[in-house]
């Protein structure tokens, strides 16, 4: 039988319906040799740890997932947008190392990861080539649309969306094994139950192989825009709700922020204005069929005998701004876009809050680890094993690099909108910049503004001051002045991660 089995639930999970019961668990038959544990990854699609209560909206998952393990209380994604965060949990490296830190473009999407080689490095090869049955249902990478039949090394099992319309829920094509097969309007084509059924599915038929370990990635695009509830859900209790108002939602005044903001501010103010309660509400509303979904998953694992062998991980691939600071999206450095939600569940774990640092660039040394593979040199990121025991290592970060990459409007945002939705990126994408995020401070630097006609633009927060980065003390003479010292510590520190690589970035 399988012995360890790591769900990362990342809120984009299985979907199955309300009144799914599980059938009795089998006996589990004794077993006489050492295995590997099954690994299932679930990443959810934009969802926000500082501002969204989507906890309210997933009884079952914080149930039967956050209950029962870690919570990891700092939890980051550091470029915070769709392909660059997917690529560092595929492979363990930064932006930098990847060489996708954005969407598109020749530093972005899944066509730079190619380029980069890698595909033949992701932690899926990695478990294959170990005995591992790998899987993948749900979202890839931006920019797959480009080879929609396209079957990446290292999957045994192939279920992937090939078109932004899986942002609607309806009417969108799956790549399964090869095979373009198309979704209709149905209830019953809603992405996040078909994603839900597919990873029910896959684990019946993968348990059943006792002699074979497995590697199972969900990612469904809940709550990613414009995504609505499925219809069953349509009277969710958030339906009339508005947005939560934090003290930096549409930030009233931006005379501290860098000119790209003060620029665009007010056509992103309305823009939050218009459509941000919209966006809540459908956000919360597909989180209820995203909670059944991971319900669904460990109710089947529960089913088989399994759920005794199986470490679940619950997280999302970047947060959301959610109307924080004008902006409707996620990329920024700020808070509200680097922070994830993260929880662990499985054998041996004890329930509490664990207020490390841990970081995207962490889960594929954890899954190698897990399986018993040596964590290649090159790898970014280090294993969260001690931390899931209980153990405190002598030494972990204290900190770590933020990044994402614009030359081009086209390239960032705008690759995640079906049609008939690019005007919500209108005014939406940031320039480029580099910021390293410490346990006190977030320090920012701005490059290539063309909104500012070029400037090179700083800005510096003391987190623990100043929580909602409400004040950027490198705003005024005075400040630069005061802060000017600690600014260069930041600044030499962060060059020292621009570049790194492997140990140098742990």
């Amino acid at each position: 039988m399988k012995k360890l089995f790591v769900i990362a639930l990342s809120l984009l999970l299985f979907c199955a319906p309300a009144n799914f019961q599980p059938t009795a668990a089998k006996t589990r038959k004794p077993t006489t040799t050492t295995q590997p544990p099954n690994i299932v990854f679930i990443l959810a699609d934009d969802l926000d740890e500082r501002t969204t209560p989507y906890w309210d909206a997933m009884p079952q998952t914080a149930a039967l997932v956050r209950d029962r393990g870690i919570r990891f209380a700092n939890a980051f994604s550091p470029t915070p947008i769709c392909c660059p965060a997917r690529s560092t949990i595929l492979t363990g490296l930064y932006g930098h190392n990847t060489g996708v830190v954005t969407n598109s473009g020749d530093k972005g999407g899944w066509g730079a990861f190619v380029k980069n080689g890698n595909e033949e490095r992701t932690v899926a090869v990695q478990l294959q080539n170990a005995g591992y049955r790998t899987g993948l249902i749900g979202k890839y990478l931006n920019g797959i649309e480009a080879d929609p039949t396209h079957i990446p090394t290292g999957w045994s099992e192939w279920y992937g969306f090939v078109d932004n319309n899986s942002y609607t829920g309806y009417n969108y094509q799956i790549n399964e094994n090869g095979t373009l097969v198309s979704y209709g309007a149905a209830e019953s084509d809603y992405a996040t139950d078909v994603v839900a059924a597919k990873a029910r599915d896959f684990v019946k038929r993968a348990e059943a192989k006792d002699e074979q370990p497995f590697f199972l990635y969900v990612s469904p695009t809940a709550p990613h825009l414009p995504l609505p509830p499925a219809p069953r859900h349509k009277n969710h209790p958030y339906q009339h709700a508005f947005s939560p108002r934090t003290a930096n939602y549409n930030e009233f005044d931006l005379n501290d922020k860098s000119a790209w903001l003060k620029v665009t501010g007010d056509e992103r103010a309305k823009m939050v204005a218009a459509y941000n309660d919209v966006d809540f509400r459908n956000r919360m509303g597909s989180l209820y069929a995203l909670d059944e979904l991971v319900a669904s998953v460990v109710n089947t694992l529960e089913a088989l005998g399994e759920r005794e062998n199986t470490l679940l991980v619950f997280t999302s691939d970047n947060g959301y701004n959610l109307g924080a600071h004008r902006l409707l999206h996620k990329m920024a450095p700020y808070e509200e876009s680097v922070r994830v939600p993260l929880v662990i569940a499985g054998p041996g774990i004890t329930p509490g809050i664990e207020n490390r640092m841990v970081l995207e660039i962490d889960y594929t040394p954890t899954f190698l680890a897990l399986a018993g593979l040596s964590i290649p040199s090159h790898v970014d990121g280090r294993s969260l094993l001690p931390l899931l025991r209980g153990e405190a290592p002598a030494q972990w970060r204290s900190d770590f690099i933020a990044q994402y990459h614009n030359t081009n409007a086209d390239e960032g945002v705008s690759q995640e909108m079906p049609p008939g939705y690019r005007y919500l990126t209108s005014f939406q994408d940031i320039p480029s910049y580099k910021a390293l995020r410490t346990a006190e401070y977030t320090y920012i630097e701005w490059y290539d503004d063309n909104a500012s006609g070029g400037l090179h633009e700083y800005e510096l927060y003391d987190l623990r001051r100043d929580p909602y980065q409400l004040f950027n003390l490198l705003s005024t003479p005075l400040g630069r002045a005061k802060y000017e010292q600690t600014a260069q510590q930041l600044s030499t520190r962060l060059r020292q991660l621009e570049n790194c690589s492997g140990k140098e970035c742990q």
